[in-house]
Parts: structure tokens; C-alpha cells; sequence
């Protein structure tokens, strides 16, 4: 291992934390040849003198190995594994939460396999892996750190490959440590090869062959194992072999002809070498081709590995199928293609694609067409989705070189855009959707119109939705009126996308359309799923006893529905009309519905939805460790999930908290992209601005809040209405923008009475709405409106128990009742004791729930609530003078030019006086001043 001491050290490292009881994951990435596999076996050695049980399993270039192949093939030594993989059915991986639960297995069963001593489970080549292998490691990898078990892959970084794509996923988890292997260096080399007298002669070369080489160790002991360099140096040595690829097929150019053809086949068929599939495609045979097989064993071009009869190194086999003609492979790729299909093995169906797609011919080509298609729809069976669109394309390609058009590649075409929007491809999906409907329109094929618009299920942004409004649009023109179903499917979904464009208020009546029309149908699907559309469109507070109706038949309808969410959604639904009524005991009682049926049907949706509600539900009341802990037990099923909406929902909800403990700290490094650059959601525009802005970074709070400050008045009522609105209006006060939070403060006083939920499942709770609105009033300079809301929220909140909110509500109205003359009757406690009453009652619940924020700000309040001296000896009567001003809302450009001042010196005067009040903004700067001055003075 010499040049590799690092890498070493970091397996020693992880051996030994995983032996003590916390494992790793190591990811060794490098370019073919560079020692992955020697390191691996290191790894391997290290473990196993430690007294760790190790497993070895690796992935194979080829699209027909079974899924799951690297763990299928570490389980021949880890009997607790093949327990579990060995009832795994195809069934088991098409569904969510059945596949969920196999995955839950198979992290018990290696946890189980690694007491007491430790596993070491090494899975290689994984650039070839499929996705559900790959799958399983994200989901694995996130249990590890709790566990015996540490588990090394290697792969190139192939940036098409399903394992590159999650290595971002995978080094979030904790548990990750890369190990990038590169070149070896000029030391590396001299000293690897002196040490060794059958090429010692080659050390003094060592700079010429990592130059040559890029210090690949195999291609360097490629080079140096042809004997002593020449004494004319490395340049005459490459003369006389013809370069690397030449010196790898030497052994092969001194085969016979016959043994050449059936090595040369075999290096095409690349993995699982069968002597009867070889004897099939080279038309020999079986004798003849095992004698063949042999001889490449004796040359050094084959060996026997883990898995069978193989290539001594796949650079190997790419040099003999670099050196065959390209014609003549196409016509071997063809002969394998053929044997392959006359097994009739299920198997080889995508390896038989695979072949005929770079055989020659119209004939191949309509092989390639067929074959494909029948492999894409296997892969989707078995939730290989990305398996399944690289084969969907293959035979969608073909089908055009073989001139299909009309409805026949329309067909292809909704099926491609089918696996492209499960494996995540939005874009593509969408312009695949967009050619089926041209070409299903242009064929008068309204069926296939249909199906190719209704891809798009879930919709997610509005360029999305844009696009998937217009398709439904062209379809429904089609659609005869007596297909019921399909019209309300279409026209369902047109309703979602109409209300995530939000830009008119169109999703009313499309979504009502709909569900009249999924009720003509008799079919309880449309029903259900048209029911979901219109509860969607109705989320927004002002709605709320049509979707109680929605929730009672989702429940209703959902009891028999196969799919994950559809037997959610009620109950999902039920938990928000709880929220909103405020009604906690409900939700309680719902929560612990959710988790009974969440347990039948062992759905990890479900569950990550009760770990989501029980969060909210602890933070509310000021329980923040369970709330914490709780919304840390949702991250993990999200991660394991790799579902992004809800890992973005728990950096909502840490970020709400941290707003709410006042603590910048909470808020998890890994959210800070998320308010850097949120995505162009005005929800998350807003909520990022008003994050921003408490942190103090006012300038980007400001550019944020300024893409959304056009919505209030004009955005519809729907879905994130009520979110997009408060979080506007929140940004607006907390930038002392009066304006915008005065326009948000009058479309949110008429929800001031319910409780912050509006059906959309929100990541926080925020108790009340009359607080949050009393905080726009209160940033609008509504002092009165702001007192009223203030009051009511102190009751609201105490009915439910939501003590920080309480807390927050008197600190309010401590403040609005500071900015107030003192009116208070005789005989009664003054205005200033009041407040005094309830700062200090706001900053007890503040100290003993760890809020620190709100704290500081009770007691700056409580120290401007206590008897002040002459404001002249409080400030200078320049000072004074400008606070004047600011309390006039003149700019420091108007008040210099009044005053005969500089800017400058007016921005001192103006630091200088929020200093001395203990003051943050100008804001508070001008109602103090007005509520402390008679106006009548001067």
C-alpha cells in the first residue's frame, strides 16, 4: 500500500470506532485501476485482525444483474442478511412502505450481525450498481453511527450512474467519510517498484511513468511487467509494445483464431461468463468454448473471482473490445443479443437490449425497439426507475430510427415520460409529456392525450404547473363528455395546477368540476383523488367547514385505497382542522389514530407525518427537546426516504424554532442554503426574508422581501395564501416597513380568530393567529388594533397551553401598552406598573422555557418601562432635536438639510440616541419619541 498511508489510517480509524460501537460509512472513489480494490482488501484484513466478521459483495457491468446484486452477494457470508433478501419479492420493492420496511430489515439485520464485535461489510464497483442498491446504502447509512457496522464502497465518479447522483445524500449523513484516491506520486512509484528486484530496474523511470500514466498504479505495473525497461528509457519501451492497450491484448494476440473470437465475445458479454451462453453466441461448442476459457486463464487474460469466471481487470476487457473491429462487433453484439433472448430468461432481457442496441441493422434496431421496452417495464416493476428510463429511451430511439410516429410512438413516449417523472426528471418528463400530446393529438388520439397529461401528478412549482394546465386544457377538448373518469382526473389536476399558478382564482370551479365528475363515475379512485384536488385548492383558513366535509369522506374513501397517501389523507386533513380550531385534545386523539393505522399498513410516510405532528405539538407548548426530538426521528425516515419536501420540512421547523427561542444558533448549518437562495416559492421568499432580517442581515431580507411585496391584495385565496401572507407581513414589521404590513395586517384580520393552520400541513404552530397578526398591526404602527389582538391572543393561547405564545402576546402588549399615554383612571395600577406586570411576568416563562431572545427584548422593555429622567438629561439637544425628526419620518437627507448638518453627523446623532434608550431600530426610536413628547410643545 505504498502512497496510501492516509486512506489507511482513516480504515484504521473507522475499524476501531466501529469495534467500540460507532460505525462508518467510507466512500473510496478514483478512476478505474487507481487501488480500490486493494484497498477494500486492506480493509478487509485490518478488520478481521481486530476479530470483525467482514462480508464482500460488489456490482457487475451488466443491466441484467437482479437487483440488489452487491447485497444479495455480501449476504453469501452474512446469514442475518440473506435471511432477509431471500423473501424479497419484486412486490416488496414496488411498494413504498413495503420496500421501506425491507430496508428497515436489512439495517437490523446487519446491526444484529455486527455484535459483538463489529461487520465490516465492503461493497465494490458500485458505479455499476442499480438503484435500489443504492437506495439501501443511503438508507443504511444513516443507522450507522449508531451501530457495530461500517460498511466501505468503491466506485468511479461517473456522473450518470445512480450511485454519483446520491453521493451528495450520502456525505450529509454523518456517518460518511470520503477517501478519494489519485495518483500515485513520483516518490510513490520509485519507491513501490525498488523495493521489488523483478522491477527494481524500472525505479529511475519513475518520473517518466507517472507522467505517462498519471501514476495509475495498474497501468504502471501493466508497463513494468514485460520485463526490464529497454536501456534507451520508457519513450523506445512504448515504440516497441505500442502503448498500454497493446501491451494488455498481447496476451490475446497470441491465442489462436478461434480462441480469440470466443474471449472477444466474452469480453462484450462482459460479466457472468456462461460456457453454454459463449458456446450459443459463437456458434460452438461447449467443450470447445470451456478449452478457450481455459487458455485465457492460462495467459493472464481471465481468472476465477468472487462471482465466477471473469476479466483479471475490467481495463482488460475495455483493451480487447477496443481492439476489435467495429463492424465485426456489431455482428457478435447481435449473436450474443440472440442467445440471450433464446434462453428465455427474464434476466437477460435488458442485457439483451443492451447488445442489440449496438448491433447493426434495421433488424437489431427493431430487436433494440421491443426488447427495450420490455426491460424498461421490468426495471419499473421492481422501482429501478432510472434503470427504467435509460431503457424507455433506448427504445424510444430506435423507434424513431425505425421512422414510428403517431400514436405507436406516443405510446412509447407516455410510458418513457411515466419512469422520467418517478425517478425525479422533472424537465424531462414534462417535454416527453409535451411531444406525446402533440403526436397523440395529431393521430386524434384523446387516450393517450390523456395519459400523457396526467404524468404529472403532484405538480411542485409554477413553470410545472404552466405547463401541466395546458395539457390537461388540450386534453379535456378531446376527451369525449362520457368519459367521466378520465375528465375528472384531467380536470383535477388542472384545478392543482391552476392553484399552484395562483394567479387567479380559477381552482374554485375547476376543482369543484371535478369532484362532481369523479362522483358521476362510480369509481371511488376518481372520487378520492378528486376530493384531494379540491381539499388542496381549499387550503386557507377562510374554508374551513368545506374541507371538514372533504376530510369525513377522504376518511371514508381512504379505508380502502391502495396507495400510501390516499389512506393518509384524512386523518392528515382531521389533524389540521384541530390546528386551526384549536382544538389540542383532537389532535391528540388523532395523532394516536394515525400511529395505530400507520402501524397496519407500515407506511413510512405515515409515520414521518406523526413524528411531524408530535414536533409541532411539543413546541407549542414550549417542550423544545421533545419537539427536537422528535422532528430528529422525521429526519431520519426523510433521509433514508431521500425525500427532499421533507427534509425541507424539518429545516422549517428548526427554523421556526430558532424564531422562536430567539437563538440563531438553532438554526442547523445545513438550512443556511435553503435562506441564502431559497427556491422561487413566494412562501419561502418571504419566510427567508423574515429570517433573514431577525438575523440582522437587512440588506438581503430587504432584496428578498422586495420580490414579494406585489402579492398582498393580489395574490388568490389557496394554498400557502395564509403562509405567504404572514410571512410578508411579519418580514415588513421586522424591516419597519408600515406599508406592506398594514395591506398584509388587513387581509389577515378576518383569520385572527382561528388558530395558525389552513389545511396545508405547515411545518410550526404557531398557537393563535390573533399573535401574528398583532405583530404586522403593531410593525403597521397600529397601535390600537395591535393592543386588541394582543389581548386576545394572551387568552386564546392559555386555552390551548401554548405558554411561549402566551408569553410573546403579553410581551406585546407590554410594548403597545409602553407606546400609549398613560390614561389610566385614578385608583386603578398605572400604565407603567401594567406593563411592568407583564414584562416580568413574559421574561419568568421566557427564563424557564430557554427563550433567549424574547428574554433580552422583556428586559429592554422592562428597563424603558421604569421611571425616566428629563429627556434633556437623557439625550443632548441635538439628539433630542433629530429623534424629533425621526419620530416625523423624515429621511437623514431631510433632517441634515433642515438642521444645516452633514448625513454623517445626523447617522451619529442617530446611533447615539438608540444607544442611550437601548433601542435597535428607528422604528421604536419614533414611538417612543411620540408617546413621550406633547405634541403641543415647540
Amino acid at each position: 500500500m505504498v502512497g496510501r498511508s492516509e486512506q489507511v489510517a482513516l480504515i484504521d480509524d473507522a475499524v476501531s470506532a466501529a469495534s467500540g460501537g460507532r460505525g462508518g460509512l467510507l466512500l473510496v472513489t478514483g478512476e478505474a485501476g487507481i487501488g480500490k480494490t486493494l484497498l477494500g482488501q486492506t480493509a478487509i484484513e485490518r478488520a478481521t485482525s481486530r476479530g470483525m466478521r467482514a462480508a464482500h459483495g460488489h456490482a457487475v457491468d451488466d443491466p441484467g444483474a437482479p437487483v440488489l446484486w452487491p447485497w444479495r452477494r455480501a449476504a453469501r457470508q452474512l446469514p442475518e442478511l440473506g435471511q432477509v433478501l431471500a423473501t424479497v419479492t419484486a412486490t416488496d420493492l414496488d411498494d413504498d412502505a413495503a420496500r421501506f420496511a425491507v430496508w428497515e430489515a436489512v439495517a437490523d439485520a446487519l446491526a444484529s450481525a455486527a455484535e459483538p464485535s463489529g461487520l465490516l461489510v465492503v461493497l465494490e464497483d458500485l458505479h455499476w450498481a442499480d438503484s435500489l442498491s443504492v437506495a439501501l446504502l443511503r438508507h443504511v447509512a444513516f443507522d450507522l453511527p449508531g451501530s457495530r457496522v461500517l460498511v466501505l464502497v468503491t466506485a468511479r465518479e461517473d456522473p450518470s450512474t445512480p450511485f454519483v447522483r446520491a453521493l451528495p445524500d450520502l456525505l450529509r449523513s454523518s456517518a460518511s467519510t470520503p477517501v478519494p484516491l489519485s495518483g500515485l506520486t513520483t516518490a510513490d512509484v520509485r519507491e513501490w517498484l525498488s523495493s521489488d528486484p523483478v522491477t527494481a530496474g524500472w525505479g529511475v523511470l519513475a518520473a517518466d511513468l507517472v507522467r505517462l500514466t498519471d501514476g495509475n498504479p495498474f497501468y504502471i505495473r501493466v508497463l513494468t511487467s514485460q520485463g526490464p525497461p529497454p536501456a534507451a528509457g520508457i519513450h523506445e519501451a512504448l515504440t516497441t509494445r505500442h502503448g498500454i492497450r497493446s501491451i494488455l491484448v498481447a496476451p490475446l494476440l497470441g491465442l489462436p483464431e478461434d480462441a480469440r473470437d470466443t474471449i472477444t465475445t466474452a469480453a462484450l458479454i462482459a460479466e457472468r461468463l456462461s460456457p453454454t451462453l459463449l458456446a450459443a453466441a459463437t456458434g460452438r461448442s461447449v467443450p470447445q468454448v470451456s478449452g478457450h476459457l481455459a487458455q485465457g486463464i492460462r495467459t493472464g487474460l481471465l481468472q476465477h473471482g468472487a462471482t465466477g469466471l471473469a476479466f483479471v481487470h475490467a481495463l482488460v476487457r475495455d483493451a480487447v473490445i477496443a481492439h476489435l473491429d467495429p463492424h465485426e462487433r456489431g455482428a457478435v453484439e447481435a449473436s450474443i443479443a440472440q442467445a440471450m433472448q433464446a434462453t428465455d430468461d427474464e434476466l437477460l432481457i435488458g442485457p439483451a437490449a443492451a447488445h442489440w442496441d449496438r448491433a447493426e441493422g434495421s433488424v437489431a434496431s427493431a430487436r433494440c425497439r421491443d426488447t427495450a421496452r420490455l426491460a424498461a417495464a421490468r426495471a419499473a416493476a421492481t422501482h429501478a426507475h432510472e434503470e427504467a428510463v435509460a431503457f424507455a429511451r433506448m427504445s424510444v430511439r430506435h423507434a424513431r430510427r425505425l421512422g414510428s410516429g403517431g400514436a405507436d410512438l406516443a405510446e412509447r413516449l407516455v410510458e418513457l415520460a411515466e419512469y422520467e417523472w418517478l425517478a425525479g426528471l422533472i424537465p424531462a418528463a414534462l417535454d416527453t409529456c409535451v411531444e406525446a400530446v402533440d403526436l397523440a393529438e395529431a393521430a386524434d388520439r384523446a387516450d393517450l392525450m390523456a395519459q400523457a397529461a396526467l404524468v404529472a401528478q403532484g405538480v411542485g412549482s409554477r413553470e410545472v404547473a404552466r405547463v401541466v394546465g395546458d395539457l390537461c386544457g388540450r386534453a379535456l377538448e378531446r376527451v369525449p363528455d362520457d368519459d367521466l373518469e378520465a375528465r375528472a382526473g384531467l380536470t383535477a389536476l388542472r384545478a392543482v395546477a391552476a392553484a399552484e399558478e395562483a394567479v387567479d382564482t380559477s381552482a374554485d370551479a375547476l376543482s369543484a368540476t371535478a369532484l362532481d365528475l369523479a362522483r358521476r363515475s362510480g369509481s371511488a379512485n376518481a372520487e378520492l383523488e378528486a376530493v384531494a384536488a379540491r381539499h388542496y385548492v381549499l387550503s386557507y383558513p377562510q374554508a374551513i367547514d368545506e374541507r371538514l366535509l372533504l376530510t369525513e369522506r377522504a376518511v371514508q374513501l381512504g379505508r380502502s385505497s391502495a396507495t400510501a397517501m390516499g389512506f393518509l389523507w384524512g386523518y392528515l386533513w382531521q389533524a389540521d382542522i384541530a390546528l386551526q380550531k384549536g382544538e389540542l385534545g383532537a389532535l391528540d386523539a388523532v395523532i394516536e389514530q394515525l400511529g395505530r393505522v400507520v402501524a397496519q399498513r407500515s407506511s413510512p410516510v405515515g409515520r414521518w407525518h406523526e413524528h411531524r405532528l408530535r414536533a409541532l405539538r411539543a413546541a407549542v407548548r414550549g417542550a423544545f427537546d421533545e419537539a427536537r426530538s422528535e422532528a430528529d426521528a422525521g429526519l431520519r425516515i426523510a433521509q433514508r426516504a431521500g425525500d427532499a419536501s421533507m427534509i425541507g420540512n424539518y429545516f422549517g421547523l428548526r427554523i421556526s424554532l430558532a424564531l422562536l427561542r430567539g437563538d440563531p444558533e438553532e438554526i442547523p448549518a445545513a438550512a443556511r442554503p435553503m435562506l441564502d437562495q431559497p427556491p422561487p416559492v413566494p412562501l419561502m421568499q418571504a419566510f427567508s426574508a423574515q429570517t433573514l432580517a431577525v438575523l440582522g442581515e437587512r440588506d438581503r431580507a430587504v432584496a428578498l422581501l422586495d420580490l414579494v411585496r406585489h402579492l398582498p391584495g393580489r395574490m388568490p385565496l389557496g394554498p400557502r395564501w395564509m403562509g405567504t401572507m404572514g410571512q410578508i407581513g411579519l418580514a415588513a414589521a421586522a424591516l419597519q416597513d408600515a406599508d406592506l404590513a398594514g395591506r398584509c395586517h388587513d387581509l389577515l384580520a378576518p383569520t385572527a380568530h382561528w388558530y395558525f393552520a389552513d389545511g396545508g400541513g405547515a411545518p410550526f404552530y404557531h398557537g393563535s393567529n390573533q399573535y401574528t397578526v398583532g405583530v404586522i398591526a403593531l410593525g403597521a404602527g397600529a397601535v390600537d388594533a395591535a393592543t386588541s389582538h394582543f389581548e386576545r391572543a394572551v387568552s386564546a393561547d392559555l386555552r390551548i397551553g401554548a405558554r411561549p405564545y402566551v408569553a410573546l402576546a403579553r410581551l406585546g402588549l407590554a410594548q403597545c401598552l409602553q407606546l400609549e399615554p398613560d390614561g389610566t383612571p385614578k385608583g386603578t395600577p398605572s400604565r407603567g406598573q401594567h406593563v411592568r406586570h407583564l414584562a416580568t411576568a413574559a421574561a419568568d416563562e421566557f427564563r424557564r422555557l430557554d427563550m433567549p431572545g424574547p428574554l433580552a427584548w422583556a428586559e429592554r422593555l422592562l428597563a424603558h418601562a421604569d421611571p425616566r429622567t428629563d429627556l434633556a438629561q437623557t439625550l443632548t439637544r441635538r439628539e433630542f432635536e433629530v429623534a424629533e425628526l425621526v419620530a416625523q419620518a423624515r429621511t437623514n437627507q431631510q433632517i441634515a438639510d433642515q438642521l444645516f448638518l452633514s448625513v454623517r453627523t445626523v447617522e451619529s446623532h442617530v446611533r447615539s440616541a438608540l444607544a442611550k434608550l437601548d433601542f435597535s431600530t428607528r422604528t421604536e426610536l419614533a414611538v417612543w419619541m411620540q408617546a413621550h413628547t406633547d405634541p403641543r410643545e415647540g
